[in-house]
């Protein structure tokens, strides 16, 4: 192994004649600097870079092990070396498990085996040099990271703020063009309406109307949630306020029959095959309180009427409030008797879809239908808290998976 002679040895003997043999022999390969006493040794160290000591045990002011013990803490990559005699070999060995040493050299050195011992100090030299500046790259790569990451952290911060705060003005949107909890107060007979978006909007609208005796409930379901299904809520409720005051006595059939053709209009749908399906499920119910009756018609949406502690499903037409791959049919409408106290629930897929439970499975129509009756004897408010923590108990801190909402109304005479 050849090394560039300006990596330099310091070796310290007392004696003139051994300084002057040991540069003799090493000069061709390392730039040698000797010196008679550790005071002198300590003066070379400051004023040159060394790589290599070596010492003998005995000098005039300080023993070898202790210089070396003296520059270790100055002069840590330095490799210490030291030339002793037989009687030294205790006291060597513990400065050698004390880590004081690389290597001690016994007395006389044989020029060969000493410059291979020299060229092993130069080779570990070089690795704790080298190993030194990578770890400085490595920490210097790690603060200029956690500085970048620090940086786009605070723009993601400030973008989610950005964002987040335009939600918030978009539900104050959303909620504005439904009706208001007061006037629900004024025109509803005993209600609730348990309403958790997935996302700060929600694609799930409830819409409500009088006229004269007649109450009109709907319940939609938009494709998508979020900012897409909030969009369409808003769409939804627009149209459903124009269908209903140019119309003297709608029908839940034709609200819902009007309504798709004005969806698919303002959609521009043509039913091409890679078209987007953008829609809704509605449920819509209208209770025409002076003849005691429920009309309801519904796309993809059921409505559950409660009477006498029993649960009736009421179904409606298995096609969407938009564009469908069959023929476009008229929806259908059933009309109902209802009895004081009954109640009807009209409510988005979001509920009975939460996944949840020990298994991880849906919430199930089956269990809230039985919900439903086990808690029909409860006010409509106390009913509100049961169905609200129940799904948060099934949920049990998992991802909210959908829009959540629910509307149940008791049907009174009275009102």
């Amino acid at each position: 192994m050849s090394f560039n002679p300006l990596y330099s040895v310091l070796y310290l003997d007392e004696s003139a004649q051994n300084l002057k043999s040991f540069e003799a022999a090493f000069s061709r390969d390392y730039h040698i600097h000797t010196a008679k006493s550790g005071r002198d040794g300590l003066k070379v160290m400051e004023q040159r870079t060394i790589q290599v000591v070596i010492t003998v045990q005995q000098l005039p002011d300080i023993s070898g092990i202790d210089f070396l013990e003296q520059i270790m803490s100055r002069y840590p990559d330095c490799m210490r070396m030291i030339m002793t005699g037989k009687g030294d070999h205790d006291e060597i060995m513990k400065a050698f498990e004390r880590g004081y040493i690389f290597r001690y050299v016994a007395k006389p050195w044989n020029t060969e085996d000493l410059k291979m011992t020299i060229d092993s100090a130069m080779e570990m030299y070089n690795l704790k040099v080298q190993n030194r500046n990578l770890i400085r790259s490595m920490e210097e790569a790690k603060r200029n990271l956690e500085q970048k990451v620090m940086e786009r952290t605070q723009e993601i911060e400030r973008q989610k703020m950005n964002i987040t705060d335009s939600l918030h003005y978009a539900t104050r949107i959303q909620n504005a063009l439904m009706v208001p909890p007061e006037e629900l107060d004024r025109i509803l007979p005993p209600y609730f309406i348990l309403n958790k978006p997935k996302d700060i909007v929600s694609g799930d609208f409830y819409w409500v109307s009088k006229q004269g005796d007649r109450l009109i409930l709907v319940v939609a379901d938009c494709t998508g949630h979020g900012v897409p299904g909030a969009f369409m809520s808003i769409l939804g409720i627009s149209f459903l306020n124009e269908i209903v005051s140019k119309t003297d006595t709608p029908q839940a059939n034709g609200i819902l029959n009007i309504l798709r053709e004005m969806v698919i209009k303002a959609l521009g749908q043509t039913g091409k095959r890679d078209e987007a399906r953008e829609g809704m499920e509605m449920a819509v119910c209208i209770v025409d309180f002076r003849r005691s009756t429920l009309q309801f018609a519904g796309a993809f949406r059921p409505m559950y009427l409660v009477s006498g502690g029993e649960l009736s499903v009421v179904n409606g037409d298995r096609m969407p409030v938009g564009i469908y791959e069959e023929e476009r049919a008229p929806f259908s409408i059933r009309e109902i008797p209802f009895r004081e106290g009954d109640r009807i629930y009209l409510f988005s897929d979001g509920y009975v879809d939460q996944i949840g439970g020990l298994d991880r499975k849906t919430f199930k129509s089956v269990r809230f239908k039985r919900l439903l009756k086990e808690t029909s004897h409860m006010s409509m408010q106390e009913q509100h808290s049961v169905l609200r923590e129940e799904i948060e108990i099934w949920r049990g801190g998992r991802e909210q998976i959908d829009d959540i909402l629910i509307l149940g109304v008791e049907l009174t005479t009275a009102h």
